[in-house]
């Protein structure tokens, strides 16, 4: 939820105090506002299925945050991110901080900002890496004294600056004219937060309060991993993540770890650690659907069509097949010359949210459908 209560949040918003903050003077802070936000009115808002313009009108009529969260909540549970993109336009103009707003001043609350990590969110998982870079650059490096609660609020320390945000801000660069950027942000925000852990232990805090900021650790190692592999640093990458691998007590965390560069290999046609990886993993649930769907898509990856469908058969249908066996099901139905069969087994992904799935559906659409055919496919 956007909003939350700030003791209960508290250990989770400790944020050591930037050298931008330490430097504003004790008297003069709270009178100076840095962080000046504002929806880009350069680009295009996102058009609204008509078949949901009556619910997203329900749900944005005007500012109410209780409805507004709960048409929020349903947009994005539906797949629907162009139209939760659009309520976080709403709910952000109404609270001073739309089109024409950046770079003048509003007032920076903790449901800003969340409702900015939210839009960031949504931004990053439509894609539009640009818009994205362009409303983020007003945060600068989150490290403005505006962001500190303490900037303003006596009783209160530590940042208005989700986690999230941080994780979005450190790949942002990613999309930018200067990719390997990314990574100088991502080894500060590692050790930023392995000083929080240090510190945290130093003091005794709650385990659990230890082991909500190790997991953030741990997110913020496998962007790390993810960021290199994309950079096209495989074999770093795979380095990394099996030394995270080994270093996890874990046992399900390790199984989808060894699947996971089981895959890198796989993709990056480095069949000896596809081999390798795929071992260990099947060591470890030789048994589980998981690893029967992993085989078929090895199997693919070595040209053996055949047992990656019987691979693929062996797994019986349920009410609610995973997304990653009905696509992977799709996979081997296209390799063997089924691709209108494809088609349909993608279809049964309910929602079809826009990225890979979209993807691989309007790609297999090609070689079967005309062109009416598969645009009437793709809005369904």
């Amino acid at each position: 939820m956007l909003n939350y209560d700030y003791e209960d949040k508290k250990h989770l918003l400790y944020w050591p105090e930037s050298a931008r903050f330490k430097a504003t003077k004790p008297e003069a802070r709270g009178t100076m506002q840095y962080t000046m936000p504002g929806i880009k009115e350069d680009f295009i808002r996102s058009p609204i299925d008509h078949r949901y313009q009556e619910t997203f009108t329900k749900f944005f009529t005007s500012y109410d945050l209780d409805v507004n969260q709960r048409g929020l909540v349903w947009f994005i549970k539906k797949g629907l991110l162009d139209a939760a993109l659009n309520g976080t336009s709403d709910m952000l103009t109404w609270l001073g901080q739309g089109k024409d707003k950046s770079g003048r001043p509003s007032e920076l609350t903790q449901l800003t900002m969340e409702l900015w990590s939210l839009r960031f969110q949504l931004l990053l998982n439509l894609r539009m890496h640009a818009q994205l870079l362009a409303e983020l650059a007003a945060f600068e490096e989150l490290d403005a004294p505006d962001l500190f609660y303490q900037y303003k609020h006596g009783d209160k320390t530590g940042s208005l600056v989700p986690f999230a945000m941080r994780i979005i801000h450190a790949e942002s660069l990613r999309f930018s004219p200067f990719p390997w950027q990314s990574l100088i942000r991502i080894e500060t925000l590692q050790s930023q937060t392995e000083q929080i852990v240090n510190i945290f232990r130093m003091q005794s805090a709650p385990t659990s309060h230890i082991e909500d900021w190790e997991k953030r650790l741990q997110c913020v190692k496998y962007l790390y991993v993810r960021v290199l592999h994309e950079l096209g640093e495989y074999k770093m990458s795979v380095k990394i993540l099996d030394k995270v691998r080994q270093e996890t007590n874990d046992k399900e965390e390790q199984t989808v770890l060894t699947r996971a560069l089981m895959r890198m290999g796989m993709q990056a046609g480095d069949e000896k650690a596809m081999n390798f990886f795929a071992e260990k993993a099947n060591n470890l649930s030789a048994t589980s659907n998981e690893m029967i769907i992993h085989k078929a898509m090895r199997s693919i990856f070595i040209g053996s069509t055949g047992h990656a469908n019987d691979y693929i058969n062996r797994i019986t249908a349920t009410e609610n097949p995973t997304p990653q066996y009905i696509n992977t099901k799709a996979i081997v139905q296209l390799y063997t010359g089924r691709a209108v069969d494809a088609v349909k087994t993608v279809s049964l992904i309910k929602p079809i949210i826009p990225g890979p799935t979209t993807t691989n559906l309007k790609t297999i659409a090609e070689l079967c459908y005309s062109t009416a055919a598969k645009d009437e496919l793709l809005i369904r």
